[in-house]
């Protein structure tokens, strides 16, 4: 069969097609011996008087540039979101790998951790009352203490002045004695020789009145004289011998003061028993003294270590949550490092995701506290203050504390993420 081309006559039903130069479409196939593209174009029936042949037309590519730019505009837009998204997702776990998780907490005055600071407290302020009321006490013995033992040293001095006191009055009556012995003993001789003389008197006097020369009246007269001169002598010996008795006691009290081996008078032995009373009760006093001055010191260091308790607690967040509530964070030991005041607080969608800061890290409050951790286990860390600008996340489960953020001090920021 020839592959010439038949004309068709015009007189016949014809579509007549322009003749332009084709343009491959898609699917280009070449049929055999023909030069059209064959891939399933629309098909033009073209009817002749003479035997009927199907023309084969290329598809026509009717694209317009707009929209050529916008599928090519929406391909780069894809392929941004996507890189942006695989960008956002590596630094978030980048992120969340270096940043601390804490457990938010919220402390109130109904908290057992704020009721405990508060009976604490309570409990130091009344034993410093306490404190304060023993030293006063002692202040008062140690006072009395002063005072007894400076009457007891001038006891001491009173008794230790009586004794030379003893000793000059002792020697003053020793010559008193001795010359009242001696006046004695001369007063003893004149009244011997009056006693001669008027026993001469009454003699002569009772001769002239037996021989009736005088009357009885002064026979009896003389007679009198002569009884009182015999009383004046008797007086005179008693005096004598008193004076010799307090010759002798004085001379033993002069012994007794002067030499060790001599007897004691009773005197000098009260005396000396109170001297002894006296320095044992200085010395008890001492004793008690010395006692209450320490007891005094420990007090006064006991009341400066409540204050400094009562300080210390005062300053401390728990303090602060007595008359309002006080936003905390838990930090596991494993996720202290590096946070400090001032670091960053984040709150996270699952905790990793769309963070956004929500206040910063005020402080951190020393001393061990057991808690469970972000991931529901009890292990031991320590609280730290937060400011939260956004008080709805201190109930979130999760927070984080970025605490490498910044890049000059890897611990001068803290970031948390809630669940």
């Amino acid at each position: 069969m020839s592959t010439a081309r038949k004309l068709v006559s015009v007189t016949a039903t014809t579509l007549v097609l322009p003749r332009t130069t084709p343009v491959k479409p898609k699917g280009w196939v070449k049929s055999p011996g023909v030069d059209e593209p064959s891939s399933s174009p629309p098909k033009v029936e073209v009817r002749a008087d003479g035997p009927r042949e199907v023309i084969s037309l290329p598809e026509l590519d009717t694209a317009k540039p707009e929209s050529v730019f916008s599928t090519r505009m929406s391909a780069l837009a894809v392929l941004g979101a996507v890189v942006l998204g695989m960008s956002y997702g590596i630094y978030s776990v980048y992120t969340a790998s270096r940043d601390a998780f804490v457990v938010p907490t919220i402390l109130s005055p109904s908290s057992d951790a704020v009721v405990s600071t508060k009976l604490r407290l309570g409990e130091l302020r009344v034993e410093r009352v306490r404190a304060v009321g023993d030293l006063e006490g002692v202040e008062a013995d140690l006072a009395g203490a002063d005072q007894a033992l400076a009457q007891l040293t001038e006891l001491k001095r009173t008794t230790g002045g009586a004794r030379h006191w003893t000793t000059r009055i002792t020697s003053q009556k020793a010559r008193e004695s001795a010359a009242e012995l001696s006046a004695l003993s001369d007063q003893k001789q004149v009244l011997a020789n009056m006693l001669a003389s008027q026993r001469d008197l009454t003699n002569k006097a009772r001769k002239d009145f037996e021989a009736g020369l005088i009357a009885r009246a002064e026979y009896a007269r003389q007679e009198q004289y002569l009884n009182e001169m015999r009383l004046q002598v008797l007086d005179n010996g008693r005096a004598q011998f008193r004076g010799e008795s307090a010759q002798v006691e004085t001379n033993l009290a002069q012994q007794a003061l002067t030499r060790s081996d001599a007897p004691q008078m009773p005197e000098l032995v009260n005396r000396q028993e109170q001297l002894i009373r006296v320095d044992l009760e200085v010395v008890r006093l001492d004793s008690e003294k010395r006692a209450k001055n320490a007891e005094r010191d420990a007090l006064v260091e006991r009341i400066a270590q409540i204050d400094e308790m009562v300080e210390q607690i005062e300053e401390r967040p728990f303090f602060q949550a007595l008359d309002k509530d006080l936003e905390l964070a838990f930090v596991p030991y494993t996720q202290l490092e590096g946070i400090t005041a001032g670091a960053e607080v984040y709150d996270c969608l699952w905790g990793v995701v769309w963070c956004s800061s929500v206040g910063k890290v005020s402080e951190r409050v020393p001393g061990e506290v057991v808690q469970a951790d972000p991931w529901g286990s009890s292990t031991r860390g320590e609280y730290v203050v937060l400011a939260l600008t956004d008080h709805g996340a201190a109930h979130a489960k999760t927070l984080r504390i970025r605490s490498w953020k910044g890049g000059q001090k890897p611990d001068l920021t803290t970031e948390v993420s809630a669940k």
